[in-house]
């Protein structure tokens, strides 16, 4: 009786009040070669132990209860090992952590398009034995407030888990890593048909004053209310994928009359501004990473000018907290019947005006009735070479001949190029895409020619050149290459951009 009427009086057992941060999992990989910050939640007061590689790292939470220690620089390890936290008698413990170089996936649709659709899916994901590369995916969540974690785990790829991963991240990583012999994470981060204004802090964007409409119509839009809109669109998503397809299915086989498709709700989270940096960047930082890969812009297509400008925003702000010179790699949109070539120039424009950037272009890898071209592995592959030489500093070409200046000898005009040491060629017979205009602007095709660095440019119909363009179409036919078989970069010789690079 005593015992019984003790056990009673007893407290109730506590839940473990000590977390890591929710990025931190079994098989991640560790940044090398930075400080590696490594935090979580304890009670208020509490001391905190990290423990990792041999190093032993101390913390006190804070009056909120959180803590964050620093782990020092360390060198890339391929040997998976225990990381262990200790809070009094807690603990918690990852096991297979490596170190090597962590690289964040960023932007909509075709960042997020998977290796499953991928146009030889089957022989690629059989062959994906990568037990060096690790991803997390992080799992869509839109926030008006940032959030404090996030939902997902670390996986070493392998043919089981490969379906999961971005493709672009995937060859990005599998060709790195093939290169450098250390391990690589892939943190990615995407969410198809998301505007660039939905991933930027909403001080940010409004500070830049290109998205007033955009924030007026989501400014009363509370919490609760953005959870109600997601919740919705979500309903709607798997009744048209599911639910909907099935009863096509079903009324076919009977010949019956086809039921009508669900109605999209008039408004998407994916367009309310903040609410992906809040919910999906926002709970990465400050994780330790070498840099980032963008590929979005499809749902900004209409507006390039102020995409200038919201673009260098977004890099300034994530280098706020991952440092100035991160690389940020961007993928020029590849070509579509809907993408406007302006809006690839935009792109181009970034890269020659922003720092410690690249892009890689896509015009052969295009596919001019599907905005999701299925061939994925030359743009990894791609933006592997900019990050050997961005980001590793190594003598490699990462980018296909730049535009650099026009001069005119007689009715000839003499294109020079950037990024043509390796030289240049044409994939064909002739080289195709240029057109030229003289002072009228009255643009015909031109015949165009390979002359040792340059291409020579004419038509009959143009005596006196004063303009050249090359691939300023929206499903541009081109055929010029470096040497190393990398494609030119579309442009207009009159578009005022100064070549950087």
């Amino acid at each position: 009786m005593a015992a019984v009427l003790l056990s009673a009086l007893a407290p109730p057992l506590q839940a473990s009040e000590l977390k890591l941060a929710s990025l931190f999992t079994n098989h991640m990989v560790l940044q090398r070669e930075q400080p590696v910050p490594v935090w979580g939640t304890s009670a208020p007061g509490d001391e905190i132990t990290v423990e990792f590689a041999g190093q032993k790292k101390t913390a006190k939470a804070d009056t909120e209860g959180k803590w964050l220690v620093k782990l020092d620089p360390m060198t890339a390890s391929l040997e998976g090992r225990e990381l262990i936290v200790q809070s009094g008698t807690e603990n918690q413990k990852l096991t297979d952590v490596v170190v090597g170089d962590v690289w964040l996936a960023s932007g909509q649709s075709n960042m997020h398009f998977t290796m499953k659709r991928v146009h030889n899916a089957r022989q690629e994901i059989a062959a994906a034995d990568h037990p060096a590369i690790r991803f997390f995916y992080v799992k869509p969540q839109f926030s008006r407030e940032p959030a404090s974690g996030v939902q997902g785990e670390w996986k070493p790829v392998s043919p089981q888990t490969a379906t999961e991963c971005s493709a672009v991240a995937y060859y990005f990583a599998r060709d790195l890593q093939q290169k450098l012999g250390v391990p690589i994470g892939l943190l990615v981060s995407s969410v198809g048909g998301t505007r660039i204004e939905t991933w930027m802090e909403p001080q940010t964007l409004s500070s830049l004053g290109v998205a007033n409409s955009l924030l007026d119509k989501w400014k009363n839009v509370s919490p609760t209310d953005l959870q109600q809109i997601d919740a919705a669109y979500t309903a709607y998503q798997e009744q048209r994928d599911h639910a909907y397809k099935q009863a096509v299915a079903t009324a076919k086989s009977q010949g019956q009359p086809l039921p009508d498709a669900p109605r999209r709700p008039a408004t998407r989270p994916h367009d309310c501004p903040g609410a992906l940096h809040n919910g999906m960047i926002a709970p990465l930082q400050p994780f330790a990473i070498r840099g980032a890969l963008w590929y979005q812009g499809e749902a900004n297509i209409g507006v390039p000018g102020a995409y200038e400008k919201m673009l260098p925003a977004l890099i300034a702000d994530w280098r706020q907290v991952w440092g100035a010179e991160m690389p940020f790699l961007i993928v020029q949109i590849a070509p579509h019947q809907s993408v406007t070539p302006d809006f690839r120039e935009t792109q181009y424009r970034i890269w020659q005006k922003t720092p410690h950037t690249g892009m890689v272009v896509t015009t052969d890898v295009g596919d001019a009735r599907d905005i999701h071209p299925t061939r994925k592995a030359p743009v990894g592959e791609r933006l592997a070479l900019a990050a050997r030489a961005i980001s590793y500093g190594e003598n490699v070409e990462y980018s296909g001949p730049v535009f650099q200046s026009m001069s005119v000898d007689g009715n000839r005009a003499v294109i020079s190029f950037t990024h043509a040491d390796e030289g240049l060629m044409a994939k064909g017979d002739s080289l195709k895409g240029f057109v030229v205009a003289g002072s009228d602007k009255k643009f015909f095709p031109a015949e165009a020619v390979i002359e040792g660095s340059t291409v020579v440019v004419s038509s009959a119909d143009v005596k006196q050149p004063a303009i050249v363009h090359y691939g300023n179409d929206k499903v541009p036919d081109v055929n010029l290459y470096s040497g190393n078989g990398l494609p030119a970069v579309p442009f207009r010789s009159d578009a005022n951009v100064t070549p950087l690079r």
